[in-house]
């Protein structure tokens, strides 16, 4: 069967899509260039606010989750260094504090959890859904567009070539995109030089469901809670330092953690293996052309401040969804000229929105002159005491900034069945 979309890269965001987009009814060809046989476990996590554990839910994906997700109930965010002695105890360890209602503004789930729950619901067959062919071990090579839709070339793991096509190609491929680079969709790229260190930590004491954010003037030192007192770090530092505390022995490194968060948690003992991530945050002005859509990292590679890469994936997949359900109750092709274009538009205002948060933010604590910065965190205490910080906790929710079926815990296309 000749499918309607195919999607390239079979990461988490490649295989969100091609779940979110099957629920319209389509059929799909998804691109993948892992075999999984060789696949290293990875113990990274990942951050899902409310609105895409909705979306979550919808789709079947939380009730293959093996680990139940961590709940995130409140977000403490601080600038400088910590405080130790008197001044500790006179002020508050955060300079800012949302605490969540009745229900979590986030949850933490791992990657090796999230990816396979992901893969094993790819694996239900439903004849309310359209159906997924999957390709493992295939490599993109070559993409065209013709009068009858998007031609690919697809070379297999034994280097066997064969010809494809579909109406409408989505690229979840990563930064690095092959296929944005077959549609000439550019990227603005932004050179921090800045490496995250990501691994896991134990505390002494509960984390009591807080995400922890510090703002250090060598970067962000952010922790996100786990099961138990264990939680998941992501320090951004400049390329050098991090080198340096990545060849530290256990010890050395654990201190440096200590010094850079403080003693509110207790000793923070190394519980993971330390990985390096380059920062390289990059924007496509355009993410969509004729037969074409950017998604994720390959559309938006967003610093790792907040946590919200994944979740702007989310929302892409969700808000494609919806431009394709809707073309589908009109009739027209997966192709049509009126997906890929509505699709761009309406990603417009959060993605440029969050790319410039998350790197502005960045850049003003990590190049700024510290007054500067003592500035920036006493506005995070009168933020704090405002009637303004309500906006943020919702659109650090979800679904704020993107409105879509799916966000709101919907399949898409419920809202034009009586139109058809």
């Amino acid at each position: 069967m000749r499918p309607d979309i195919a999607v390239i890269g079979g990461g988490l965001t490649g295989l969100m899509m091609a779940r979110a987009l099957s629920a319209t009814g389509a059929h799909i060809l998804l691109v993948d260039r892992s075999s999984g046989a060789d696949s290293i476990p990875d113990e990274r996590t990942t951050t899902i606010n409310a609105a895409g554990m909705r979306m979550l839910q919808t789709l079947g994906v939380q009730d293959n989750l093996q680990q139940d997700a961590t709940p995130i109930m409140r977000i403490a965010v601080a600038e400088g260094a910590p405080l130790s002695g008197l001044a500790a105890r006179r002020r508050p360890n955060s300079d800012l504090s949302w605490q969540a209602g009745d229900t979590p503004m986030a949850y933490v789930v791992g990657n090796a959890n999230l990816q396979s729950a992901l893969t094993r619901t790819l694996g239900e067959n439903s004849d309310f859904y359209g159906s997924i062919e999957i390709l493992s071990g295939a490599t993109l090579t070559g993409m065209a567009r013709h009068a009858g839709g998007m031609q690919l070339d697809i070379e297999d793991a034994g280097g066997q070539l064969s010809h494809r096509s579909a109406d409408l190609v989505v690229a979840c491929d990563g930064n690095n995109s092959k296929v944005a680079g077959f549609a000439n969709l550019a990227a603005r790229q932004e050179q921090t030089f800045q490496t995250a260190i990501v691994s896991i930590l134990r505390a002494e004491r509960d984390h009591e469901n807080t995400a922890f954010q510090r703002f250090l003037p060598t970067g962000p030192f952010a922790l996100m809670p786990m099961s138990g007192q264990h939680l998941s770090l992501v320090w951004t530092l400049p390329d050098d330092t991090a080198q340096t505390l990545l060849a530290a022995d256990e010890q050395a490194f654990e201190a440096a953690c200590l010094d850079a968060f403080g003693q509110s948690l207790g000793y923070l003992h190394l519980a993971g293996q330390r990985l390096a991530w380059p920062l390289r945050p990059s924007l496509r002005r355009r993410i969509a052309a004729a037969g074409v859509v950017l998604a994720g990292d390959a559309a938006h590679a967003l610093h790792p401040i907040a946590g919200q890469g994944y979740n702007l994936a989310l929302a892409d997949a969700a808000v494609l969804a919806d431009c394709l359900a809707l073309a589908r109750t009109r009739g027209l092709s997966s192709g049509h000229p009126s997906i890929w274009q509505s699709y761009e538009a309406a990603r417009r205002t959060e993605r440029l929105a969050m790319s410039a948060a998350t790197s502005g933010i960045n850049q003003l604590f990590a190049r700024s002159p510290a007054f500067v910065r003592r500035m920036a965190g006493a506005g995070f205490a009168v933020l704090d005491k405002t009637p303004v910080k309500s906006v943020f906790s919702r659109i650090a929710e979800g679904g704020e900034l993107a409105d879509a079926a799916l966000l709101r815990g919907q399949f898409p296309g419920t809202e034009y069945a009586g139109d058809s």
